[in-house]
């Protein structure tokens, strides 16, 4: 129990996370991220899918935010 409360702290400390049940959800979040990426490490034995598929679906998030930000603040939306 003392590593999982350790661990959870360092993931804070390091995501710079404050707050109570959304500080839990972002920390999942950011594990979940690091570990679907050890996993296709591992899985395909290559650093080049895992850095593909990262830099994947960073591009592709940023087009959907950039999307949704050119919609939300296009003439005469409000």
């Amino acid at each position: 129990m003392a590593a999982r409360e350790l661990a959870v702290a360092a993931l804070g400390a390091v995501c710079a996370i404050e707050g109570g049940k959304e500080a839990a959800d972002q920390i999942g979040q950011v594990r979940q991220c690091a570990s679907m990426l050890a996993v296709i490490r591992r899985e395909t034995g290559s650093s080049k899918w895992m850095a593909l598929t990262f830099t994947y679906m960073l591009m592709l998030a940023y087009a959907e935010s950039r999307a949704t930000y050119t919609t939300a603040v296009a003439p005469g939306v409000g």
